[in-house]
């Protein structure tokens, strides 16, 4: 079970948690975290989702619900840990856009890191695959309905502002 501090639309803790699932009461939102791994070429880390998920077999960036008592920053990590088995401190990450959206905010961080894709550890049950892409890579694959529909929005919406 995992468990969501509450914020009001101004992004104040409403002293309460939510449980995974359930449904939100009006004026209730959470708190998230997507991480943008991107590596000294241009190119950014996308992973495909596991098949069994909500949106399976389509490519996003790394992210999830931040945990009760936890910072988006401290999610970010936890998320890029557990998905991709990349390990990053707090001070690496550069905040670049919060994005509100129905019943969450969403903190969009950038990573830059080099590695090796076999250096990628998947989540059993979250990821299948990842791979490095460029820009116009990923345009296209959101073109082509390969992409998690809003994760490609904000990256049409915030791409430009990592430059």
């Amino acid at each position: 079970m995992e468990l969501w501090d509450l914020y009001d639309s101004e992004r104040r803790h409403l002293n309460c948690t939510h449980i995974r699932g359930e449904a939100f009461a009006e004026g209730e939102y959470y708190v998230c975290a997507e991480t943008w791994v991107r590596n000294s070429k241009g190119e950014f880390l996308i992973t495909k989702r596991h098949p069994d998920k909500k949106a399976g077999n389509l490519w996003e960036f790394t992210g999830g619900g931040t945990l009760a008592g936890e910072s988006t920053r401290e999610s970010a990590i936890r998320e890029l840990q557990e998905e991709t088995g990349i390990e990053a401190k707090e001070s690496e990450l550069q905040l670049f856009a919060t994005y509100q959206h129905k019943n969450y905010f969403q903190d969009l961080f950038l990573l830059c890191k080099d590695m090796e894709i076999s250096k990628v550890v998947l989540q059993p049950e979250e990821t299948v695959d990842a791979k490095w892409a460029s820009d116009e890579t990923i345009l296209q694959m959101i073109e082509n309905g390969e992409f998690v529909y809003s994760v490609g929005q904000r990256f049409k919406n915030y791409k430009d502002s990592l430059r």
